[in-house]
């Protein structure tokens, strides 16, 4: 019995890997803009949503 659940494991596992490393692998990324000036306008021309990324360390 256990071999068998450790078989259906490690194929989930291994199914899980080969969908997800080559879309990791090919992504581009995100490339981050310094200003909001600048990703407004990238964005309007691009037609992308905005992301704002902010913290606080208070």
């Amino acid at each position: 019995m256990f071999n068998s659940v450790f078989r259906r494991i490690s194929l989930g596992v291994l199914l899980l890997m080969v969908g997800t490393v080559p879309a990791l692998i090919a992504g581009e990324g995100v490339k981050w803009e310094k200003s909001l000036e600048d990703g407004m306008k990238k964005a309007a021309k691009t037609g992308k949503p905005i992301m704002l990324d902010f913290y606080t360390d208070w």
